[in-house]
């Protein structure tokens, strides 16, 4: 299953990016000189962040890096910088602790891929996950 989404970046309120929002989302030229949290280095979204900042002429300033996006979320709900993530955009996050908004001019986007055994999954829990994904993710494809 891959999914494709959009890269965010998900803010704390008050956070000085919002003021370069406007209705399609935040330039990502306004991350330039922000502190920003994110996937470690070789995933997916940050290989995609890397190669916008590097069009855009610059270097993300990447602060603090966590394997897990719930981590980046409360990392950025505790004012410590902007988390680059995948998913959906104009909206509350984290609980309604975080402000997400889409990263635009370039707009970004990343893939996310799940696999399992061609069998399917063996255990009941895996099936429940699988049937739940695919619920959730509506606009994956499936090869």
């Amino acid at each position: 299953m891959v999914v494709d989404v959009p890269l965010v970046a998900a803010v704390a309120p008050g956070e000085p990016l919002l003021d370069h929002t406007d209705g399609a989302g935040v330039p990502l030229a306004a991350l330039r000189d922000r502190p920003l949290i994110c996937l470690p280095h070789g995933t997916g979204v940050c290989a995609a962040l890397e190669r916008g900042c590097a069009q855009a002429g610059f270097r993300p300033r990447v602060t603090f890096e966590a394997a897990a996006p719930g981590t980046l979320a409360r990392l950025a709900s505790r004012g410590l910088g902007v988390a680059v993530l995948a998913g959906e955009d104009d909206g509350p996050a984290a609980g309604g602790e975080l402000r997400s908004v889409r990263i635009v001019e370039p707009g970004m986007r990343a893939r996310i891929a799940l696999a399992w055994q061609a069998a399917g999954p063996s255990g009941p829990a895996a099936r429940v996950l699988l049937d739940r994904l695919r619920t959730a993710l509506p606009a994956a494809s499936e090869t």
